[in-house]
């Protein structure tokens, strides 16, 4: 059996008005428009739903036997569609972000203004988390979409989309000893404190490796998981740090060990079991289209 929705329209729309120039006015069509629609479902089916008096249109036996069948198919045919539309990325709504300081900071505030530009229906909350932090949220089904390094070995739970390749830097202030040596290796670092974030992280992992590989011993202080707060104890002499390249500026110079410095990736990650909402869903398709620049920070 063949048959289309606008057919069952149209044949709705004549029982309701007993009438089929009425019911092509309903629909806005002409009569012969509402009759042939009509004819191909009486054609479809092998039976007259309707007898002609005059101008009156009446149900056949057939006809009223059809006409809840008629009733059902496009109430569930308009559930469907109003369905498919609320899967779509929705223009409006909240959206809930976590990020780190430096990826916010130094990176996602421009592109984040963008987006509010381009839709400004979306009422966007950033929070401000370590990775790992991040990472036990969304995890755990508390947080939609968020920011963050490279994720923890041996990741299950969570997809990501990689946003940006970040290279780490040594650095240190511009008046500490290391920075009046023109030349080092990472054994001159060695004798130095590391201020490196806690060994959780992506950052410390990729520095202990780099030592690790090259024999070399680390003295390692752990002040903070928040690089920001590792820049300033750089500033103030402390001692070295591995920093994102975009986070060395005035007060710290970064040393001459160009072919040491690791990358790592800034990633978007979501739960791979989670129904993400229409704006987190318009969010993630916006990152895979969209390059993200880097910007320093003011």
């Amino acid at each position: 059996m063949d048959f289309h929705l606008a057919a069952l329209k149209a044949f709705v729309a004549a029982a309701r008005e007993s009438s089929f120039s009425r019911a092509a006015d309903c629909l806005h069509l002409t009569q012969p428009g509402l009759s042939k629609r009509i004819k191909s479902l009486e054609d479809g089916l092998r039976v007259s739903l309707f007898d002609r008096i005059g101008r009156r249109t009446v149900l056949t036996e057939a006809g009223r036997a059809f006409l809840p069948h008629a009733l059902r198919i496009l109430a569930e045919a308009d559930e469907a569609a109003q369905l498919l539309r609320q899967m779509q990325p929705s223009q409006s709504g909240s959206l809930h972000l976590a990020t780190t300081q430096h990826i916010g900071l130094y990176y996602l505030k421009p592109w984040l203004a963008d987006f509010v530009r381009h839709y400004p229906g979306i009422d966007l909350t950033v929070d401000f988390k370590t990775s790992a932090e991040t990472h036990r949220l969304l995890s755990q089904g508390e947080l939609e979409l968020g920011f963050m390094s490279e994720p923890p070995l041996h990741e299950q739970m969570l997809e990501y989309v990689a946003v940006l390749d970040e290279k780490l830097c040594f650095a240190v202030a511009e008046q500490h000893p290391l920075a009046l040596l023109p030349a080092l290796t990472l054994g001159d670092l060695s004798r130095y404190p590391a201020l490196l974030p806690g060994g959780n992280t992506r950052c410390r992992r990729l520095v202990e490796a780099l030592f690790q590989q090259a024999g070399t011993a680390l003295d390692v202080r752990e002040p903070s998981n928040y690089l920001e707060a590792l820049r300033m104890l750089a500033e103030a002499g402390l001692g070295w740090s591995a920093l994102p390249e975009v986070m060395i500026t005035a007060g710290l110079k970064r040393l001459p060990l160009a072919e040491h410095e690791p990358t790592r990736t800034i990633m978007l990650a979501y739960h791979r079991k989670l129904s993400l909402s229409g704006p987190a869903r318009l969010f993630l398709d916006w990152v895979k289209q969209h390059r993200l620049g880097v910007h320093s920070a003011p």
